[in-house]
């Protein structure tokens, strides 16, 4: 997997997987990126193969949005051993 890594990010065929790498990149260095890359490949190749869907780049590049409610953010910090005032 890592040298499929190695060839996606070089390749332009799928600029999804090489615009991730050049974001990844800037944090981790490249061989990291590249190990974070294949691992990300073998989930989706995972993913492909189980659920019998078909590789859809959005997926790859949008995120969704992580976002808690009040109540949620509360609970989570409660659930932490924090002390939270109302």
């Amino acid at each position: 997997m890592v040298q499929v890594a190695n060839g996606l990010i070089k390749s332009d065929k799928y600029p999804e997987i090489k615009q991730r790498y050049q974001i990844l990149k800037k944090r981790r260095g490249h061989k990291k990126t590249i190990i974070a890359i294949a691992r990300q490949l073998l989930t989706a190749v995972y993913h492909i193969l189980a659920n019998h869907e078909v590789y859809n780049p959005k997926q790859f590049v949008d995120r969704p949005e992580r976002s808690m409610s009040v109540r949620e953010a509360v609970e989570f910090a409660k659930a932490r051993g924090f002390d939270v005032l109302a």
